[in-house]
């Protein structure tokens, strides 16, 4: 029975073809004990080969040593090849900042990663179970995740499968009895200090007076959602090109566009976006995405929301920037006179040219941008630099008058985020050029003007 379910959720998903070799990573416990079992039992009719993974995490001593031999002894009687392992788990957490479960997971699967690499698997089954898939959807229901979220464990992430995501823990047990089976049991499972068990150990046994299979309810719920969710996934991917721009640091979204959307949408795309940033988006809850929406509804251009792990929402005008970027360092570069510098803050050089100086324009060259000054009204060293508190120029056609650089900025729309980045061509503490926007008045050149400087902008290595 358990053999025949095992083998539907293996066809069902296209979890594994023949000829696979498969990394069944065991920690000795009962799912994953039963997991070893049954693909061995499955093995010949599937036509794969199997090889056994086991990390001691090094929390519990002589307890998980034990653990690691059981494994050690049980692939030798399946007479399947295993690579059992060690690795300092506290420390590695200690040295990250983590807490153990998360440490432990990732110290896992890169262990997991390097014996599939090593052995050259394309496969890594591990023992979860509908009770471990009822369990995460309970916790991240009680966290208020959002569909993404409640869709829980997959079947298959990348070269992950899951074969067991249909069983429930007790067809686990029945079957190992059944077949004479023994494993060994983790104390810290039996610890209320986690979330995870007192999800086990007090709300689900409760839940069974309502419905005494409840796992199978909430899993099967997992699954309904997961299949929504891809849907969703799909359609909004469609939509997508029409709302948001992704660039190199931030993810650029059309305020209009994204305000007329549904609100299903708009979490939807929310959470997509977070993603593209980098952001585990199922780390975000319900009520954190709620109140972002709420920002941009209703947010004024220059204003700024912070979610979670430096994601930023800020308006521009019609449009919000979503990013986890920073802004811009400081940086000031003198330039030679005549010649070419690099500003690779900018990803930018510059060039500078005078007459008789041997440095001749090229015409093939695409400039982003030019301009020309009187060289004999400029008595200090060139630089290029980005802004600093108190910045002012007199902007070309304005008779001579000063104007602050920050209003200058605000007058001419240009993005909060993007004016650190704008260059600045300075001759001591004046501004000679608002580099892509305006030249200062006072230096530009006139009918009198004996020795024209020519400054050119272009890509770096071009």
């Amino acid at each position: 029975m358990l053999l025949a379910k095992v083998k539907k959720t293996i066809k069902k998903y296209s979890l594994l073809s023949p000829e696979d070799r498969v990394l069944v990573a065991v920690s000795g416990g009962p799912d994953s004990v039963c997991l070893l079992a049954v693909l061995r039992s499955l093995s010949a009719d599937l036509g794969i080969s199997l090889h056994v993974a086991h990390l001691d995490h090094m929390f519990r001593g002589e307890e998980s040593e034990a653990e690691a031999r059981f494994v050690a002894d049980l692939a030798a009687k399946l007479d399947i090849p295993a690579t059992i392992d060690k690795i300092d788990v506290p420390a590695f957490c200690r040295e990250r900042g983590l807490s153990s479960q998360a440490g432990a997971r990732e110290a896992r699967y890169a262990f997991f990663a390097r014996v599939a690499r090593e052995m050259g698997v394309s496969r890594i089954a591990t023992g979860h179970t509908a009770s471990d898939q009822a369990e995460t959807f309970l916790l991240r229901l009680i966290r208020g995740a959002g569909v993404s979220g409640l869709a829980a464990i997959p079947p298959m992430r990348d070269a992950v499968i899951r074969p067991l995501l249909e069983i429930t823990r007790e067809e686990v047990l029945d079957y190992l009895r059944s077949n004479n089976l023994s494993f060994v049991s983790d104390s810290s499972n039996a610890k209320p200090v986690y979330t995870r068990n007192r999800i086990r150990m007090d709300v689900l046994p409760a839940l069974r007076q309502f419905n005494p299979r409840i796992i199978e309810a909430l899993a099967s719920e997992a699954a309904l959602l997961r299949d929504e969710d891809e849907a969703m996934k799909r359609y909004c991917a469609k939509i997508a090109s029409a709302v948001l721009v992704q660039e190199k640091d931030s993810i650029i979204v059309r305020r209009t566009e994204f305000n007329v959307l549904q609100p299903a949408l708009r979490r939807r795309l929310l959470r997509m976006i977070a993603g593209l940033a980098e952001v585990d988006p199922s780390g975000l809850s319900s009520v954190q995405i709620d109140e972002a929406l709420a920002f941009m509804a209703d947010a004024l251009t220059g204003r700024a929301m912070r979610l979670r792990r430096g994601l930023t929402i800020e308006r521009e005008y019609d449009t919000f920037v979503i990013s986890t970027a920073s802004s811009a360092e400081s940086f000031s570069r003198t330039l030679a006179v005549p010649g070419v510098t690099a500003i690779p803050e900018l990803g930018r050089e510059i060039e500078i040219t005078l007459p008789g100086s041997g440095i001749k324009e090229n015409g093939d060259i695409n400039y982003h941008w030019q301009a020309a000054f009187d060289y004999d009204k400029i008595d200090a060293r060139f630089m290029i630099r980005n802004r600093r508190p108190g910045d002012w120029f007199c902007p070309s056609g304005m008779g001579g008058r000063h104007k602050k650089l920050q209003d200058f900025f605000v007058d001419n729309k240009v993005p909060r985020r993007q004016r650190d980045r704008v260059p600045l061509l300075c001759a001591g503490e004046h501004i000679l050029w608002v580099v892509g926007f305006r030249t200062d008045e006072r230096f530009l050149p006139g009918p009198e003007t004996a020795r024209l400087l020519k400054v050119s902008v272009r890509e770096l290595n071009r």
